[in-house]
């Protein structure tokens, strides 16, 4: 009687131990999905900047045409600098993106882990 309660009890800690796991790995795959998700808007958020910047032609400060006025010409320098800073503009977005593809990656293997997990503790309460 003594063996057949012991052998209860320790069948239901194993199982409640694995459903508290269980519990914990979705808590995880969880978390991980929703920066996952968070992670791949922001890429495409940047991406979409990066390819507005690149696409983008710089407008002169062109004023209505009219008879009377010439139309101002911008100074060499000012045109540089605006050139500069659109290259800086474009080559940060491309760091960024780079991380957070990095990051996406990451996100993904972390979440097959997990999921390698769940469907190893799956088995083992089927067995």
């Amino acid at each position: 009687m003594k063996v057949a309660f012991l052998a209860i009890l320790i069948f239901f800690s194993v199982t409640s131990h694995a459903d508290e796991q269980l519990r914990v790995l979705e808590k995880d795959l969880n978390r991980i999905q929703q920066e996952s998700q968070s992670t791949y808007q922001q890429f495409l958020m940047l991406q979409e900047l990066r390819r507005n910047e690149i696409s983008d032609v710089p407008m002169i400060n062109a004023q209505p045409i009219s008879p009377e006025k010439s139309i101002p010409i911008p100074k060499y320098e000012e045109l540089m600098q605006q050139r500069q800073e659109k290259q800086a503009r474009i080559k940060q977005y491309t760091t960024e993106l780079d991380q957070l593809y990095q990051r996406y990656k990451e996100l993904e293997n972390e979440k097959n882990l997990i999921l390698d997990q769940i469907n190893a503790l799956g088995q083992k309460t089927e067995e």
